[in-house]
């Protein structure tokens, strides 16, 4: 038997049609259709075998050689592939790349795909290319680009839904190798990679004595947080995390690498504050350095204050009391939020408390002291690492998560009418999914205020559009996160937690205390991020977009995250 040995791509496993295409039962245009699919595996073998015929099987014998023949032809042309697969060879051979594209099944593909934060967000790109370089960023943004393919942009991994940073049809751009912190004590600046981990940049820093405005969980992502806003600590005193951003290494569409800042490219510098990739890859974020009061203590005093259930209300007037007076404190924040973990015996209600002065229960916090009875107080002194680190432990890796945010006026009514529905939804989706399912809940509230807003303002400004909402005084965000194993109970309960939140945003409506923002860290893709920054700062980023990515490959091309509405 003569063999002819074709390379095909396939979308599953090793084909040999020898039989088939010897009796005639396979038409010849069905060898070329996998050419045409798109399919996410790496090229197979396909053997294509024929025989002698008996002058009565002639036409068949015919065929079969035909077909062979056909399949040799586009074989050594190479002019065959899915885009799939055309895709991610030619990001493999591409000029300082070999080595760092990841075809699925390979070790350091699962090893990605293993690290993502939450499963909902795992999902099954093409492949994984993952870059140590800013021209290695060139390399794979010009070669994507070329061939029209998709992407997806993954920095730390924290993202929560399908989509944020990641894709099914597309490859993955990891920036998981860029995940270092330097500091410079001359300049005061701290230069972060995209690809870090809160965590250890506040470990780097602590040597020093400095602090970024960073996340208040260790395990949140470095670059998607900054890029999306970043509420930290600090907020209160300093702005958003992205308004001190001094400086951005970037990756532009058509390649070049260029630095963004308040002099040089003014208007990338102010557009990449709150959103996302839409505008470029950041390859560095250089940030001004925060001092500790004493050097030698790089400490923080925090932790949390666990109430019984009975005091909710007036935890929530507390809330609304320190809202009303951050200004005169602005080194200090709160968060107060409701847990429900079944496993763990139920609902829990906290106010997580914090003083960047390292202070010990300042008079900030002397509603919350008074607000009811606390069960247990983990304040203390320590490390910001240690505080973040507590934090953080409360949502761990490995779930199915959902999350939705909204934000409107600082009144305790449309809180309480939150809280008294997240009751309903928990017993709710107890009854739809079960406790043994492992699902937990939160409910979190946390202040906007004028201190934030006016920070930002001072240092060159951010895309967010808050100044036009603070008008109406402060504000509250709002956050509701699920949790849960299984992507069949995944399934079941999303509609309940999509129902929740549109259930609080028309009361807050019905108040006329909705502001319709949205907070880009905090939302689900079905919530139309930018387009709530207001029509300002829309059109700011349209004309920045067509500025630097004038043949739109971040609004076409990327497939992950939100986008600027055209």
């Amino acid at each position: 038997m003569d063999q002819y040995s074709i390379s095909g791509f396939l979308r599953s496993t090793v084909l040999d049609c020898s039989s088939e295409v010897a009796s005639g039962q396979v038409a010849p245009w069905l060898w070329c259709r996998p050419c045409h699919q798109n399919s996410p595996r790496p090229p197979y073998q396909l053997t294509v075998a024929f025989q002698p015929f008996p002058a009565s099987k002639m036409k068949s014998n015919i065929m079969a050689m035909s077909t062979a023949a056909a399949l040799f032809e586009i074989a050594s042309a190479a002019t065959c592939y899915p885009q799939s697969t055309a895709c991610c060879l030619k990001l493999n051979k591409a000029p300082g790349l070999a080595g760092k594209i990841y075809f699925p099944n390979s070790t350091e593909y699962v090893e990605r795909m293993d690290s993502y934060w939450s499963i909902t967000a795992a999902l099954d790109p093409w492949c994984v290319a993952q870059p140590s370089t800013p021209e290695d960023v060139s390399t794979i943004i010009t070669t994507l680009a070329a061939s029209n393919c998709t992407f997806g942009v993954r920095g730390g991994g924290h993202g929560s839904f399908a989509g944020s940073n990641s894709v099914n049809d597309g490859v993955t751009i990891d920036f998981g190798f860029f995940n270092s912190t330097t500091y410079n004590p001359d300049t005061k600046i701290a230069s972060i990679g995209p690809g870090g981990h809160w965590q250890t940049v506040y470990d780097t820093l602590a040597p020093y004595g400095v602090v970024v405005t960073g996340g208040r969980a260790g395990t949140v992502g470095t670059g998607g947080f900054i890029l999306g806003g970043g509420n930290s600590f600090h907020s209160a005193s300093h702005g958003f995390a992205c308004d001190q951003v001094a400086n951005f290494e970037v990756v532009l569409a058509d390649g070049s690498i260029v630095n963004a800042n308040a002099t040089s490219n003014p208007d990338l510098w102010q557009g990449l504050k709150g959103t996302g990739a839409n505008l470029g890859l950041v390859t560095r974020f250089d940030m001004y350095a925060i001092d500790f009061p004493d050097p030698t203590k790089p400490v923080v005093w925090g932790g949390n204050l666990i109430y019984d259930l009975e005091s909710g209300p007036k935890v929530i007037d507390a809330l609304v009391e320190f809202t009303e007076n951050v200004h005169k404190d602005e080194n200090s924040s709160s968060i107060v939020y409701w847990a429900y973990l079944p496993q763990l015996g139920g609902m829990i209600l906290n106010a997580a408390i914090e003083n960047t002065l390292a202070e010990v229960a300042p008079p900030a916090f002397d509603a919350y002291y008074a607000a009811g009875n606390i069960t247990q107080d983990t304040t203390k002194v320590d490390l910001i690492s240690i505080v973040a680190n507590e934090l953080g432990s409360g949502q761990p890796a490995g779930f199915r998560n959902a999350w939705f945010t909204l934000a409107f006026d600082n009144d305790a009514r449309i809180m309480n009418y939150a809280v008294e529905k997240f009751y309903t939804l928990n017993a709710d989706l107890e009854k739809a999914v079960g406790a043994d399912s492992g699902f937990n809940t939160l409910c979190m509230f946390q202040p906007i205020t004028k201190s934030i807003v006016d920070k930002g303002i001072a240092m060159g400004g951010n895309s967010m559009g808050l100044d036009h909402y603070i008008t109406r005084g402060n504000g509250i965000m709002f956050l509701i996160t699920f949790a849960v194993n299984g992507a069949e109970n995944e399934t079941i309960s999303f509609p309940y937690i999509q129902a929740y939140t549109e259930d609080v945003e028309a009361y807050a409506a019905s108040l006329d205390l909705n502001w319709g923002w949205i907070f880009l860290n905090y939302a689900h893709k079905v919530q139309d991020v930018i387009s709530s920054y207001g029509e300002a700062s829309i059109e700011r980023l349209r004309a920045a977009s067509t500025k630097y990515d004038p043949t739109g490959v971040f609004q076409n091309l990327r497939h992950s995250g939100f986008k600027i509405p055209f």
